[in-house]
């Protein structure tokens, strides 16, 4: 009898456990994937984006200095990001894409969700941001195809692969805007086959800087028909 008391009380430590968690970003124990304390510090809840770029901006702005004078991404209807691109946040980024753990942007849904639900308007279809052949055979994996898959998956909207990276170009966080400019001309091309394009589509990647790979992207689905193009990125920069 005091064994299979002693069982059933095991089984009910294992049934009743619950399972610490983590800030992804500081370590510390969190029921969230970012605590709050890290949200505060690098997602800027309160602060708005850029539309044009989606750069972290002062509360009383709606564009940023180098899209207000012209240099930064056209034809892009709007673009947001989740973070500041520095600190823990960037490391983390750049674990997933360097370290070959794209699991992590799993353990993220819970709050990319929320912020593109907020921010941008409700798609036809997630498209990702292409990877050249070669780049994507020495990663072995697309982190912005991974990503717009998690968003396709949780939120019901068709995932459409259709963009082909034809020219593998030089990393672009070696250049100048006018340089990523030339580097990423005839960069892109729409799949063959694919024919019925979405009207609205959200374009995703993992990181924007110029936002000159967005806007090239955007450019060749519109001159493909599609009608509206939204953005979104992990990460980002903040005006200071």
């Amino acid at each position: 009898m005091v064994d299979l008391f002693l069982r059933l009380k095991e089984n009910a430590v294992l049934l009743w456990y619950e399972k610490t968690t983590y800030c992804l970003l500081c370590g510390n124990v969190s029921e969230e994937p970012v605590c709050l304390i890290c949200q505060q510090a690098y997602f800027f809840p309160n602060l708005p984006r850029c539309g044009s770029c989606g750069k972290i901006l002062a509360e009383t702005k709606t564009r940023c200095r180098n899209c207000e004078t012209g240099k930064g991404p056209e034809g892009l209807d709007k673009v947001t990001c989740l973070g500041y691109y520095k600190g823990a946040w960037k490391e983390l980024v750049q674990q997933i894409k360097y370290k070959g753990q794209p699991y992590l942007i799993t353990s993220l849904a819970e709050v990319i969700i929320p912020w593109v639900i907020r921010w941008l308007p409700p798609p036809d279809a997630v498209v990702p941001v292409p990877m050249h052949p070669d780049r994507l055979a020495q990663r072995g994996f697309n982190q912005a195809e991974v990503l717009a898959s998690i968003i396709s998956r949780q939120l019901a909207i068709p995932y459409q692969n259709l963009l082909d990276r034809i020219k593998d170009t030089i990393p672009q966080t070696t250049l100048g805007r006018r340089q990523r400019l030339r580097n990423l001309r005839d960069a892109f091309s729409v799949k063959p086959g694919y024919s019925d394009l979405r009207e609205i589509v959200w374009l995703v990647d993992d990181v924007v800087t110029t936002g000159s790979t967005l806007e090239e992207c955007a450019g060749v689905l519109k001159k493909n028909g599609v009608k509206k193009v939204y953005a979104f990125c992990l990460g980002a920069g903040k005006e200071e």
